[in-house]
């Protein structure tokens, strides 16, 4: 049965605004309020307003440190995911710095989240050279992103197709132009030939955190993917060949450690 909207009920102008609210911190990833009265033309005292509703019922969360809005991580899920992405950045957090210190390049930690990926937090080089590298909010393609291309190589054949049958419904153009069977294939056996995933070669428009080359390896736990680690890098500046010699036994060192905390923590149930 098809319900009639009528011409003669008025919309509601406030959710209105919040939707386009959500909607522009959704395509920004993170965002200040600044922004989004440039944005907007809304005046900051409305928008505090409404970024305050989107906040207390967990669409948007707000970064202290960078004073940024960004959306919630599948908004409307329960507690128990968002406590176990929490518990798994904590343990993590040791053994990436023991990373940083030897890596000068940017390291992430993901986690699958639906058909994308979910920065959990991101390392920022202590010594050596740094890129601007924004990753706050940012939620890495599946099929683009090294971290993404890891989790896809490395995850059990059900799941991979479970997440190619998703991204082959997105109504995102990119993600279905990357569903290329032959050349999934191909990244993975290269990936688990190799022991670590790329990102995709395609180009990238200049703001992209993913126009940096890197690399990401598999965080294990019970034979399930629970995260990928990885190193981005200006291609400029190194090639693929020499981070791989350089950082590639760090990288996985990183993650065989945080594999050592998490076991004896306890399952990791983050999606």
């Amino acid at each position: 049965m098809t319900v009639s909207i009528s011409s003669g009920v008025k919309s509601i102008t406030a959710l209105r605004r919040g939707l386009d609210v959500l909607l522009a911190i959704q395509q920004s990833s993170a965002v200040t309020l600044a922004e989004l009265h440039r944005q907007t033309g809304w005046p900051k005292a409305s928008l505090l307003r409404i970024l305050k509703t989107l906040q207390e019922t967990g669409w948007v969360e707000r970064n202290a440190a960078e004073a940024r809005y960004m959306p919630t991580p599948s908004a409307g899920e329960t507690g128990r995911g968002v406590a176990a992405r929490a518990r798994l950045s904590a343990l993590s957090a040791p053994a990436r710095a023991a990373l940083q210190r030897r890596v000068p390049w940017p390291t992430d930690l993901a986690v699958r989240d639906g058909s994308a990926m979910l920065i959990l937090d991101a390392h920022r080089p202590i010594n050596g050279l740094a890129v601007n590298y924004r990753v706050l909010g940012f939620r890495p393609r599946m099929l683009l992103s090294s971290l993404g291309r890891c989790h896809l190589a490395f995850c059990p054949d059900d799941e991979r197709k479970s997440i190619l049958a998703t991204l082959a419904r997105s109504p995102d153009p990119l993600d279905r132009a990357a569903l290329r069977p032959q050349a999934i294939q191909r990244m993975v056996a290269n990936a688990r030939s190799q022991g670590y995933a790329t990102r995709d070669p395609s180009p990238a428009s200049f703001d992209s955190p993913e126009r940096f080359a890197a690399i990401a390896v598999p965080v294990r736990h019970e034979g399930q993917v629970i995260a990928s680690l990885s190193c981005a890098w200006l291609p400029t500046v190194r090639s693929e060949r020499e981070i791989v010699a350089e950082h590639l036994g760090d990288l996985q060192a990183a993650a065989r450690a945080i594999e050592g905390r998490v076991k004896p923590a306890g399952g990791m149930e983050l999606r």
